[in-house]
């Protein structure tokens, strides 16, 4: 039997035993997502404390509902980054990237007949621990008497499906692990002026879908521990972003770029700015300009070869 054979064999046996354990998990546990959940006397306005609290305090006797469930929800998200044969569907317009701001990556994601750059390790170990940070935040605020309902609940606004995060004590919530800078906007209410990743755009289609007037943000710093929450009440209209989204995808060229280069005084050169430097398809979008790549600190700074000195694209 070949080497490939055996390596085919055990993604199958290791599939297999994680279903196995997946389905044992769920018979001893009825995972909590009813929609009439018993009342409690939390709201969300104290839920970081309350988190805060129960860690500093800890309790005698954990809930082994919640427990297992957050067991499952980590076993989901390793299973959806480390495994391959989860990451074969292609890629489709959905609540989490129809707010994104170039919509020039987004046609050559879903319309383009290019591949993007493949994720770093770096990067999917970033995503990895982004879920598992969501089950074990949403644990706590279980394990501290709020009330998480809906888990990961599908909705859908004209045909685009998502994914929420949560209900937490009736109010929609959408849960972000971020860096130092980063969760400085979700404390400020910033994140509605600067927001790289559409996370507006995505909040917002989850609550239209809900029937929600307001969206709520549970930031957690993965560097300093820090947990904020932010309340978005001027909601998109998201059917509106979608047609949108839906007439740039219809054409067969790509739309405009949406961002300048930026000028590099010390190397006297232009150089893209952080959109375009973390952007899978780069290297398609800045063809006709050419890049030159090159090391500042361990990180990749990424030129332009011709450095014309107009804007015109």
């Amino acid at each position: 039997m070949s080497e490939n054979k055996n390596s085919e064999d055990n993604g199958e046996e290791q599939l297999d035993l994680f279903n196995n354990e997946h389905n044992t998990l769920s018979q001893h546990c009825h995972v909590t997502n009813q929609q009439n959940p018993p009342a409690t006397s939390k709201h969300i306005s104290t839920l970081v404390d309350d988190i805060y609290k129960l860690v500093t305090t800890g309790t005698k006797s954990p809930n082994q509902e919640y427990l297992i469930g957050m067991a499952i929800s980590i076993m989901d998200g390793v299973k959806k980054q480390l495994w391959a044969t989860t990451n074969n569907k292609p890629p489709s317009l959905r609540m989490s990237n129809i707010g994104k701001p170039c919509t020039r990556a987004l046609w050559y994601e879903i319309k383009g007949n290019v591949k993007g750059e493949p994720l770093s390790p770096e990067t999917k170990l970033k995503f990895m621990v982004g879920d598992i940070v969501e089950a074990v935040i949403l644990y706590l605020a279980k394990e501290a008497g709020h009330t998480v309902t809906f888990q990961q609940k599908e909705i859908e606004i004209d045909g685009i499906r998502g994914h929420i995060d949560a209900v937490i004590d009736g109010e929609l919530v959408d849960v972000k692990s971020t860096t130092s800078m980063g969760i400085k906007k979700f404390a400020d209410g910033s994140l509605a002026e600067d927001d790289p990743f559409g996370y507006i755009s995505q909040i917002s289609g989850y609550a239209n879908a809900l029937g929600k007037k307001t969206g709520t943000f549970l930031a957690f710093d993965k560097s300093a521990g820090d947990l904020v929450t932010y309340t978005h009440y001027e909601l998109e209209d998201t059917s509106k972003k979608i047609a949108n989204v839906k007439e740039v995808l219809a054409k067969d060229a790509p739309p405009p770029r949406p961002f300048d280069p930026a000028y590099d005084k010390t190397a006297g050169r232009k150089k893209l700015g952080i959109n375009c430097s973390y952007c899978s398809f780069k290297e398609h979008c800045w063809a006709d300009r050419g890049l030159d790549i090159q090391f500042k600190s361990g990180k990749p700074v990424f030129y332009l070869k011709d450095n014309k000195n107009d804007f015109s694209f």
